[in-house]
């Protein structure tokens, strides 16, 4: 299962970019496929979600569970799938220090290129973060199980990167302007 990491930078203290992102009623609907989501608790919830990849698309609820909680640092939680063999877990780290760099990303194999140039995608270039009052990492992993399990995860590797980056940015751009 690879994961992903986005990282953004924002002009507000950690004290308000925390009360925004630890609540996750403000950052689900943000979700690329978000249909819905019930709390049933402050630390579990199901979440309803399409995803779309290429010519396949399928609609699937998920249960979230919260597995780490820093209060004012990291959320952290896990992804399973009901009825479906799916997992997954991603987390926001909140710091003002500049998260160190990720490793350099592994070249676009042949099925990722393939995929940006029917969908007319250029790749991103890579992110540059500012000095800033705060910083927001988000990583993000997801995997299939199941006998379509390897074929689909072919597919998730790009779809968790464009997850992680739409949503972070969302997620900043609504922090900003909290």
């Amino acid at each position: 299962m690879p994961e992903v990491r986005a990282a953004a930078s924002v002009d507000k203290p950690v004290q308000a970019v925390w009360p925004w992102v630890r609540e996750m009623d403000n950052w689900a609907p943000m979700l690329r496929g978000y249909q819905s989501h019930v709390k049933e608790s402050e630390t579990e919830s199901i979440w309803t979600l399409t995803g779309d990849l290429g010519p396949m698309s399928k609609t699937i609820e998920m249960r979230v569970s919260i597995t780490d909680w820093k209060d004012g640092e990291r959320v952290a939680f896990e992804l399973v799938g009901i009825g479906e063999a799916v997992t997954g877990r991603g987390a926001f780290d909140i710091s003002e220090d500049l998260p160190p760099e990720p490793p350099p990303a592994p070249p676009r194999s042949l099925f990722r290129r393939f995929l940006d140039w029917v969908l007319g995608r250029k790749p991103a270039p890579p992110a540059l973060l500012e000095p800033a009052q705060s910083h927001v990492v988000f990583t993000f992993s997801i995997e299939a199980g199941g006998p379509m399990g390897p074929m689909i995860n072919a597919m998730l590797g790009p779809y968790a990167e464009d997850v992680a980056t739409e949503l972070l940015a969302s997620v900043a751009a609504a922090v900003r302007g909290a």
